[in-house]
């Protein structure tokens, strides 16, 4: 694989396509959300992110137990090996064990042990929860973007890009659900820069990268980007992370064939999870390009919006109370 770009200008500016959505990708909106024609942002200001990047690089790495968690779902661990992970740690697992018995996962008799709770919550959703427990004490409290939103979001995404890769050829679910989860993560570091913050109006034609470029001089590609390489996340991630909108503005061969699948699928996710609620405060979508139709061939986006599985797992988050 190629080295994972550390910033957004680090990636060649594709060819913008006015194409019309296919067909399969319509999706009947409500009156809280809107439709964006989005536009990449002009390149992020060299100077600006530079300063981002010297203090983000301030910022604690991803703790021990993240580290070990990741590694164990990479293996395949057991429920119960997952388990004896999350009991290193006292407040997690008191976490993990409050979720599971929550009463939005309909159990009939509480589990008291964290390697049960592992396994009826299942691997995905607990990596979110270890996820969030590690990192959340690193970022500021919401100021630009509401925190609790901005992780229900990427749980809500992550979850529905695991269920949508059965959909598209040669997706790896593994790796949609941990792109899901981690792709808006420069929203969360925005957070940091309210110093730098900048009046804007958002444009319901150019969508939100734009309106943030207005307000920081770049937009949440190029701070997660910037987060993602100092926490080490995987370089499938990161490169993840610098083309999840481009099915929403540029032809397929513009994103790497290596991730291409998994792009998808979390875009895909990010537009439904959006139209079923779970924003990350700008309620608006984009729609892929019909360039794009061939990845999702058996189904279309609005028979996934509606599909019972679906709508399952995002009513299991939205039980979840932090």
């Amino acid at each position: 694989m190629t080295q994972a770009p550390s910033s957004a200008s680090d990636i060649q500016a594709p060819e913008i396509w006015a194409d019309s959505p296919h067909p399969s990708f319509n999706l009947t909106l409500d009156v809280n959300t809107q439709q964006f024609k989005q536009l990449p942002a002009h390149q992020g200001s060299s100077s600006r992110l530079a300063m981002y990047e010297k203090s983000i690089r301030t910022l604690p790495l991803p703790p021990a137990l993240w580290r070990a968690f990741q590694a164990a779902c990479d293996r395949g661990d057991s429920s119960q090996q997952l388990g004896k992970i999350i009991k290193d740690d006292p407040v997690l697992s008191a976490a993990t064990l409050r979720i599971a018995n929550s009463s939005g996962f309909g159990l009939r008799t509480p589990i008291n042990d964290v390697g049960r709770a592992v396994s009826h919550l299942g691997t995905s959703m607990v990596r979110s929860i270890v996820t969030r427990h590690s990192f959340s004490s690193t970022l500021a409290k919401g100021k630009v973007y509401d925190m609790p939103k901005l992780w229900k979001h990427g749980m809500a995404v992550s979850a529905l890009a695991e269920i949508i890769a059965e959909f598209v050829p040669d997706c790896v679910r593994e790796d949609a659900s941990t792109l899901g989860l981690f792709h808006d993560i420069g929203k969360m570091s925005m957070n940091l820069f309210t110093q730098y913050q900048q009046p804007a109006t958002l444009d319901s034609h150019q969508g939100h990268l734009l309106f943030e470029h207005a307000q920081f001089g770049c937009n949440h590609i190029d701070l997660g980007l910037l987060l993602a390489k100092h926490w080490e996340l995987p370089s499938k991630i990161i490169e993840g992370i610098a083309f999840h909108h481009h099915p929403g503005f540029a032809a397929p061969e513009s994103i790497p064939e290596s991730i291409r699948p998994e792009v998808f699928a979390v875009f895909l996710a990010d537009a439904i999870a959006i139209r079923l609620g779970f924003d990350t405060g700008h309620a608006g979508i984009v729609l892929p390009l019909a360039a794009y139709a061939t990845l999702l061939a058996n189904t279309s986006l609005m028979a996934l919006m509606e599909s019972p599985k679906i709508h399952a797992e995002l009513a299991r988050i939205e039980a979840i109370e932090f």
